[in-house]
């Protein structure tokens, strides 16, 4: 079955159990109107209330709609499963690309931006194995350059962060 099949399907299957939820709500008696009263004789104990009888009936018909419940929400979240799973395959690919094209020191930044949602401080890149601050300086321009990262200046230090559209293809 096709993706779009798929979250049409679990759309539907949401839609049709909310409308059998309210629409057959009155037919098995769940009705709410006001004119029904309970009876209570000067004492104050009820001698007879026609609400009981919806509550009996609520309490018979809870199972079968908690099990339809969780049917449907089963059934949803199997169809729907799969494109999370395709997106996730789809960004690490993409991540896998993009780490190809660079070199072993910028793949390095990369990764480490990636470790940390994307954002850190410049002064980390330097604690990297095998970078030195000239290299590291380079590395980060090069990137930079590229439209891979941004600087932004934070009082004395810098914070290197992705690009918007590098953020939303790789985080």
């Amino acid at each position: 079955m096709k993706q779009n099949q798929k979250i049409l399907a679990g759309i539907i299957l949401l839609a049709g159990f909310l409308s059998l939820a309210i629409f057959s709500a009155p037919l098995l008696g769940f009705k709410l109107s006001d004119a029904e009263t309970c009876e209570v004789d000067n004492l104050g104990n009820v001698i007879s209330c026609p609400h009981e009888q919806q509550v009996r009936d609520l309490e018979a018909a809870l199972p079968l709609v908690i099990s339809i419940a969780i049917v449907v929400g089963a059934g949803t979240y199997y169809l729907m499963s799969g494109k999370v799973e395709s997106t996730e395959k789809s960004l690490k690919k993409n991540t896998d690309v993009i780490l190809k094209l660079l070199n072993s020191e910028e793949k390095k930044l990369v990764n480490l931006l990636i470790e940390n949602n994307g954002k850190i401080l410049q002064a980390e890149v330097t604690r990297l194995p095998g970078m030195t601050k000239v290299k590291s300086h380079r590395v980060v321009q090069k990137l930079i350059d590229r439209g891979v990262l941004e600087k932004e200046s934070v009082g004395k230090t810098n914070v290197l962060k992705f690009t918007q559209e590098i953020k939303e293809g790789l985080l």
